[in-house]
């Protein structure tokens, strides 16, 4: 399998994931990451889906900030008064807070997208170690 293609439906895969994703699932990844795929080839076909936990790989720090919020698009130009305050980083009521507020699902979904961006290369790495793994030829 041609490795670009598997790197152009991996990246295809990842966006859907990101456009779909539910609000306690950009919780996982903004706090701890996890990303990761399955890939699989039948004969001529391609299937790439992206999960979330199982084993660490290239895509796990994808989207991770440990809590912090991100400055996106969605954030600025907004007033204070649109974001509120969170609650103190590490406490229940900040997960609450995030779960309920569409403004920061917005900025995890938009740094978790500019993160993949930025991060071309751990996809390729990904593709890299799935192509190893077949013991297929680059």
């Amino acid at each position: 399998m041609n490795k670009k293609i598997v790197l152009e439906s991996l990246a295809k895969a990842l966006d859907s994931w990101v456009r779909n994703a539910s609000a306690a699932q950009f919780w996982q990844v903004h706090q701890s990451g996890g990303l990761g795929a399955s890939i699989e080839v039948d004969e001529d076909i391609l299937r790439v889906r992206v999960t979330l936990g199982g084993p660490r790989n290239a895509l796990s720090e994808l989207g991770k900030t440990d809590g912090r919020l991100p400055v996106t698009e969605a954030f600025l130009g907004s007033s204070n008064a649109a974001w509120g305050t969170p609650p103190l980083q590490g406490s229940l009521a900040r997960e609450q807070w995030f779960l309920s507020s569409e403004l920061a699902q917005e900025h995890a979904r938009q740094y978790l997208a500019a993160d993949i961006g930025e991060h071309q290369e751990a996809l390729m790495r990904f593709v890299d170690d799935w192509t190893a793994g077949r013991g297929a030829a680059p």
